[in-house]
């Protein structure tokens, strides 16, 4: 199986966690706002700076592997 989240370096982004709708979304320091695919909801971390760890499934969609504050 050749999936690219599996051979493709972990990236982190850092910025401002929100829930938008049914959706995260992780709105950048530099800008960007990133739609979150994620494994567990961060409640605790709602709200609050992140950096948050994965790989990108698209330019704006990020397939999260863990959050921590930032």
């Amino acid at each position: 199986m050749n999936d690219s989240a599996d051979t493709a370096p972990s990236l982190v982004r850092s910025g401002r966690l929100v829930r938008r709708g049914g959706a995260f979304v992780l709105e950048g320091d530099d800008g960007r706002h990133l739609e979150l695919r994620l494994m567990r909801v961060p409640v605790d971390h709602v709200g609050k700076s992140v950096a948050v760890t994965g790989h990108l499934l698209t330019p704006d969609v990020m397939e999260v592997d863990g959050v921590r504050a930032a």
